[in-house]
Formats: structure tokens, sequence, C-alpha cells
């Protein structure tokens, strides 16, 4: 019988296994000990490894050998049935979400274990022990990467861990394009933040009249009725043809793909909900949305009693329903768009009563739209916001959070970086100030100061007023940070947030300007373009969102997001050149207009 999910637990090993000790892994720029994997290991264990290697010479400059061994000496990795000699396996098998991603890290004298569930677990176990040593990927780009330097490497850890949050989705509500795509991945990867269980929620019932287009224009009646036509985009979900059609179409998708953990039932987006007689005796848009999500929650549990069937509650189906949740019903409720004002926290609580065992929560980190990458704007940027918000919703028996967000680390970065890091453990939490200090230390070296007062800015939680002064002290902060490093790293990440602030100064001056808007426009749009592969700004909704709701601009036709360069008169891969970054600095230090 399904169950609730389980709470993540943290398993004792048996004390004799490899007494835990310092492991030696390098002296004076010579590899200590070679990374021992499986002959039986698969592909994606293997590319750990090879991960592990490379990284590891980068850091120490000496090559790490792959070797085959039991794994009582050496850097043991794998997943636990690589190594039966070390039984190790008690606790750490896999079973259950909570278990997916569970690993161990144990030094000993002869060496270091890092043995995962999983492959992916095996792959975060990689990136954490990268992490203990001082690797960082703060940012995707490889100017935001930190690589420590250390001939001699040493380390003590014994830990077991397993993520707070089985999901946690850090996504770009925009999507990503072909200078984004693998740079947002392999962040996702370096951090951990992946997540181990697929969650999927998005408007779904748009997808399903799709799949089945022939049924619904011989079934008219499946959709709803509005005004007395058949013609809505929400289904009339009291018909029992469609009901069918929902369950099966769940089966299918989950037959077609294996991988998957989960169907989405969630409904299209706004109003529309069917008007009939026997909908409306079904009760509240929550009712109806749940009812569906149920009948697709019996057909996919009885073929596979691991799977499950998801939606939000959200907009109108956001508050409770009167009738009760399939114990595979996985409910995340939305933190904004809510018709009815409600606390994420409230709803959270209602929907449990409701029988809904598996709770998860629909972030907005960054919506385009509503901050056009601004400081201080999105609210995923407050620091706060995070740190209260996260534990909180765990403590409430949420397990999968998928958050909202934008290809925007100018303003966001920092805050994407901790939630991630919160999102792994809800315990650092509590040393949220130590991860910025970690992140200012290592990202600016000397320069930290001006960078922690420039931080403090956009990730406090206060809304600064967007004017001349601001922009200026933003510009100000980052001289002052200049003239104290010269660190080339350091520069290159400086570099990167003078563009980011000469966005803010274009954007500024065309929400201000009523003659010459057209040209202040454009000038944002090539600005942010020729930027775009710093990730500073979120550049795609610049070009398809912003002309549709500002009727005194217009993009031109030539300059559509999919016209390519040199074609589009506004893309341009031109780099900046040393001297165009020193001026813009100066310019805008010293307050010319």
């Amino acid at each position: 019988m399904m169950t609730a999910l389980p709470l993540v637990l943290l398993l004792s090993l048996p004390a004799g296994a490899l007494t835990p000790g310092v492991a030696t892994l390098c002296v004076k720029g010579k590899a200590n000990l070679a990374i021992i994997v499986s002959a039986n290991a698969s592909t994606r264990v293997k590319a750990a490894a090879r991960t592990l290697a490379d990284q590891l010479q980068r850091i120490t400059g000496s090559e790490f050998k792959l070797a085959d061994g039991n794994g009582e000496s050496g850097l043991a990795l794998g997943r636990v049935g690589d190594f039966p000699a070390l039984a190790l396996d008690a606790g750490i098998n896999g079973l259950g979400l909570a278990r997916r991603e569970q690993y161990l890290l144990r030094s000993h004298e002869g060496g270091l274990v890092i043995l995962g569930a999983t492959d992916l677990a095996v792959e975060d176990a990689v990136w954490d022990l990268l992490h203990r040593i001082g690797y960082r990927q703060f940012f995707p780009t490889s100017a935001w990467e930190i690589v420590p330097k250390f001939p001699d490497l040493a380390i003590r850890v014994d830990a077991l861990e397993s993520p707070s949050f089985y999901t946690r989705s850090i996504w770009y509500g925009f999507g990503t394009s072909d200078f984004n795509a693998a740079s947002h991945e392999r962040w996702l990867t370096r951090n951990r933040a992946r997540g181990g269980f697929t969650l999927k929620t998005g408007h779904a019932y748009r997808a399903i009249i799709k799949r089945h287009a022939d049924e619904f224009d011989a079934h008219p009646e499946y959709l709803g009725l509005i005004k007395g036509i058949r013609k809505s985009g929400k289904f009339c979900v009291s018909n029992p043809g469609l009901r069918e059609l929902v369950a099966r179409d769940a089966v299918d998708y989950l037959q077609k793909h294996p991988e998957a953990d989960s169907y989405s039932a969630e409904p299209n987006d706004g109003g529309g909900w069917c008007e009939c007689s026997a909908c409306a005796a079904l009760g509240s848009p929550s009712d109806r949305a749940l009812a569906l999500a149920n009948v697709a929650a019996d057909a996919v549990a009885a073929r596979w009693p691991d799977k499950f069937v998801a939606f939000y509650a959200y907009n109108l189906h956001a508050p409770p329903p009167t009738i009760t949740a399939k114990r595979n019903v996985i409910v995340s409720v939305a933190t904004a768009l809510m018709r009815k004002k409600a606390a994420p926290e409230e709803l959270m609580t209602a929907w449990q009563r409701k029988g809904v065992l598996n709770l998860g929560v629909r972030e907005y980190y960054s919506v385009n739209t509503w901050d056009r990458s601004l400081p201080a704007r999105p609210r995923g940027a407050d620091l706060k916001y995070l740190r209260e918000s996260i534990p909180r919703f765990h403590g409430l028996g949420a397990r999968f959070v998928t958050a909202e967000s934008s290809d925007n680390w100018g303003p966001t970065g920092l805050a994407y970086y901790i939630a991630a890091r919160l999102m792994w453990n809800v315990r650092d939490a509590e040393n949220v100030q130590g991860l910025v200090d970690d992140f200012l230390d290592k990202a600016f070296g000397v320069a930290r100061a001006p960078m922690s007062e420039f931080y403090d800015i956009l990730s406090s939680g206060g809304k600064p007023r967007l004017n001349d002064a601001l922009i200026q002290r933003l510009y100000g902060l980052i001289a002052r940070a200049a003239t104290v490093s010269n660190d080339a790293a350091v520069r290159a990440r400086l570099d990167d947030l003078v563009l980011y602030v000469r966005y803010i100064e274009l954007y500024n001056a065309y929400r201000k300007s009523a003659i010459g808007r057209q040209e202040a426009f454009e000038l944002v749009l090539k600005h942010a373009y020729r930027m775009r592969e710093r990730e500073m700004v979120d550049v795609k909704p610049l070009f398809t969102d912003v002309a549709k709701r500002d009727w005194l601009i217009s993009l031109p036709a030539d300059a559509d997001w999919k016209v390519p360069e040199p074609r589009n008169p506004l893309k341009s891969s031109l780099p900046f050149s040393r001297a165009e970054l020193d001026a813009l600095l100066a310019r805008g230090a010293g307050g010319a207009p």
C-alpha cells in the first residue's frame, strides 16, 4: 500500500567499517592515492570518477589515476554494491524517495570512501567532496568558478548525506537558449540541484487535448461548457468519457517515459471552468482539479505503486477541496497568483487535512515580466525570505520545490546559490551569513568589503528606489573593489557586474523616457544581447515580451529573437574591450550623464 513519503533519515553505519581518520590525497603536488572504480561500475559512475580526477588535478597540479580495487584503500568511488568488501550497504540502498540521493563520504588512513545509493547520488557526492575542499561554481559561467590551489591536500570527513527536498528545481521561466542551456545544467550538477525526483506539474490540459485531437474532435462534450458552447481549454470533468481518456493518457505517458516519476494533471492557466450542472455539482475548481487527478492517480497506482500524479494548488484551484486526495497525488502550493489571498502555509495545512501526503511548493524566485532583472526586484533575491521560507515549508511537510527563475545572475545569482544550499540541507538556513561570507571571500578576496555593500543592496530584501543615485552608487562600489584588487579572476567578475549595472542604467533610461523611447528600448536590447553569455541579465524576454506590454514601442520585424546575427540589427557578439569596460566604470562611478 502507498504510504506517506518518509522523512530523511541518517542511518548509522558499522562502527568498525573503515575507521574514520585523515586521508592524505596529495603531497607536494604528487597524488598520494588513486581513484578506485569497480570494473562493474556504470557508465555514469565511471564518468564521475573522471570528473573527480580532472578536478583534483586542477586543484593539486597532480594527475590522479583511475584503478581497480576492492575499495579498502584509495579513493573508492561508486555505488555501494560496487564494493561488497566494504560491507557498507546498511542504510544506503536507494530505497524510497528519501534515499535516492543518499551517499557516504568517509575518510580513513588508507583513503576515502565516496559511495552513493544511485548514480546521481555518486555524482552529488563528488561535488560535495570538491565543495568541502574549497571548489565553488557560484554562477553558471567560468568567470564564477573557484578552483583552489593545494599542492598538499588532506581531508577528514565522515558524512552520510541526503537532501531535505527530493525535487529541487531552479528553472528559467522563459526557457534556455543555445548560449545558456549547457551552463545552466552544469551549475545545477555542481550544486547538487538536479533533484532525484522528476516532478511534472506544468499546465497539462492543452497537451492532453493535442495528444488526443481526434477524440476531442469527435467528442466536443469533453471540453468545458462556457455560455452554452463547448469551447473551454478546461475539461468537463464530470464526463465519464473524459475521465477515462485522462486515465488512459496518464498510463500511456508513463509507459512512454519510464524514467518519469510523475504525470502532470495541472489545469490550463486562467479561468474557463465548465459551467454545466454536472460539473457544478462536483464543487469548486479545486474539487474538480483534484477529482480528475484522483482518477489518473488510481490508473497509475494500479500499474506503478511508486509513481505519482501531480498538480498545483494555484489560482482558482488554490483553496482546499472538499474531497480527499489519493495517496499518490502530489500537490504543490503556489506562493503567488492566488485569486483569493491566502498564506501558502495555511493552504499547505488545509490541503494536508484533505489527505495530501505528498506536498510541494511552487515558487517564484524571478519572473521577468515582474522584475526585468532589476536590482532587488526578484522575490528570490531576498536572502531573508529564502532563509525563512525554505525551512518553514520543509517543516510543514513539503518535500518538493520547483522555483520559477530567470537567467539573471546579476541581481539574483547569490540568492540562487544559497537557495540550492538550503534546498539540500535546510539546517544551512542557520548559517546564511556564513555562506554569504564564503561567497564574498572566494569571489572577491581583498575586494570583499565594497562588494559586501553591493550585494547588500541586491539581497537585503529592501526595494531601493531605481534612480541615478542608486546606479552611481553601484558603479562606485565596483570601482572601489577594482582599486583594491589586481587579481584577474576578480576583475573578470567585476566586469560582469559593470555590464549588469550598465543594463540597469539603460533600462532605467528607457523606463523614464517619453521622447526617444523607441531608441532607448533598442539600446537596452543591443546591450543585453551583447553581454548575454555573461548571464547577468535574462535576455530572451527582453526581445519577446517587453514590446507586447508597452504600446509606445515596437520590436522591428527584422529584430525578432529568432532572427540571428548578422541579419538582426539589434544583435552583435562584439566582445567588450578593456578600454570600453574601464570607460563605462569611470563614467558611471563619476556620475557623468
